[in-house]
């Protein structure tokens, strides 16, 4: 149960720090979310790596999950490039003790993080 709380904790406080500025699939508009490039279903390991969090708008995060569209995808691959995608998947591979203390210092650190901005 407490490990379920914190990692909700955890999700609000990325979708917090990590939703500033504008869709990094559109450009358009500013952010309203956090895609995970790699699947948080893929990855302990990468679910609360920054690298792998993209702040994307409600409209280009529903049209990929929901329409499968591919160019979300290739969108955010071309402004972040092709090494930084490569890196990702090499590392979803890499097994994370998913416990207690483990998301009680990504708390922390996301909490800090906030704390600088505002």
């Amino acid at each position: 149960m407490k490990l379920t709380k914190l990692r909700r904790k955890a999700d609000r406080l990325v979708l917090e720090f990590y939703t500033q500025g504008l869709c990094q699939a559109c450009g358009k508009v500013p952010a309203q979310t956090c895609h995970h490039f790699v699947p948080k279903s893929q990855s302990n390991n990468l679910r609360y790596d920054p690298k792998n969090l993209v702040p994307i708008c409600n409209a280009c995060h529903f049209a990929h999950h929901t329409k499968g569209d591919p160019e979300i995808h290739r969108a955010i691959e071309r402004l972040r490039g092709s090494d930084w995608a490569d890196d990702l998947q090499k590392r979803r591979r890499i097994l994370c003790k998913f416990n207690i203390g483990y998301l009680e210092n990504i708390i922390e650190e996301l909490t800090n993080l906030l704390n600088q901005i505002h």
